[in-house]
């Protein structure tokens, strides 16, 4: 079945669904054209696929999409305000980890938060940082091997 005809027939459907997702109506919208786009760019593999198959496609594109969107707005958060290790209910030891996390090389705790803070992977922090997955993967080890010398 063509994409454009599964697209058109059930837009609704589709637009309320992100609606849900994200309680307003200007990035529902903005989720239902990205996923249509998506479509688009990879036309062919819906040559093998029914209707509902294409439909549920749908479905899990925009779902996907708008995790990755909150993903995108909780790394920015993340860059304005660099905050962590607030877990213990202790105040000297918040105090203590504070200061062992201000001695840390900016290299390695900029890793540790982004690992820790945002529970990113390597490969997403290699991307926010500009450097590749092995290198974040080694300052972390780094940063940890500090951390435990000085715990």
């Amino acid at each position: 079945m063509d994409v454009y005809k599964v697209y058109k027939k059930y837009n609704k459907d589709f637009i309320a669904f992100a609606k849900s997702i994200t309680d307003s109506e200007d990035p529902a919208f903005d989720l239902v054209q990205e996923a249509y786009v998506a479509a688009l760019e990879r036309e062919e593999i819906f040559n093998r696929m029914n209707e509902y198959q294409i439909k549920g496609w749908f479905f899990t594109t925009i779902k996907n999409k708008n995790i990755d969107n909150i993903r995108k707005r909780n790394r920015f958060r993340y860059i304005e305000n660099i905050e962590l290790f607030e877990a213990t209910e202790n105040f000297e030891e918040n105090i203590h980890m504070k200061g062992i996390l201000e001695d840390l090389p900016e290299k390695n705790k900029k890793v540790l938060l982004l690992k820790y803070g945002m529970n990113l992977n390597s490969k997403e922090i290699g991307e926010i940082l500009g450097i590749p997955s092995s290198t974040v993967r080694s300052r972390l080890s780094a940063g940890l091997k500090i951390l435990r010398k000085n715990l």
